[in-house]
């Protein structure tokens, strides 16, 4: 992960999991990689979402990675523009929390766009008490969830819908 312009940090991967535009804003791209189940990790925290992103990998899964907007940007999905990544991915790991506005309408907006596609939420449950209509219909799972515990979970929840 680097730092882009603006202090936007995204995953440089040959053919572009994420590009960052010269405004510094987020430019999702298509997913580069065919035939394998497709994991979308929200994880604004680089070091842990290195972590889960290579357990994902090292399993078997191609995994984009997205650190979610600063606090001065709208996140494309929640614009016209949408997110290609996020259309695409057969599941989703959000991480970003609930603590800002921003956050909770990233999440919203996942849930509302691709409400088949399983969104595994990682919050307490004082969070998921407090916003419950987040919660809902999502995989909550702590905060503190190992990366090969997220794998199993993604693994079944794919292998039910016949995507693993």
């Amino acid at each position: 992960m680097s730092a882009g312009p603006g202090g936007v940090r995204v995953e440089h991967v040959r053919n572009g999991e994420a590009a960052v535009t010269d405004s510094g804003t987020l430019s999702p791209q298509p997913w580069p990689w065919r035939g394998r189940a497709r994991v979308l990790v929200e994880h604004a925290d680089p070091s842990a979402g290195l972590a889960f992103t290579s357990a994902l990998r090292q399993a078997g899964y191609a995994v984009a990675v997205c650190p979610g907007p600063e606090s001065s940007q709208r996140c494309p999905l929640a614009g016209e523009e949408g997110c290609a990544i996020a259309h695409d991915a057969d599941a989703v790991f959000f991480a970003l929390g609930f603590g800002t506005a921003a956050a909770r309408q990233v999440l919203l907006s996942l849930k509302t766009s691709f409400p088949a596609t399983p969104i595994f939420v990682e919050a307490t449950a004082r969070e998921s008490a407090e916003w419950p209509e987040l919660a809902a219909g999502c995989a909550v799972v702590a905060p503190a969830v190992a990366p090969d515990r997220l794998v199993a979970l993604v693994g079944g929840a794919l292998a039910r819908r016949g995507r693993a």
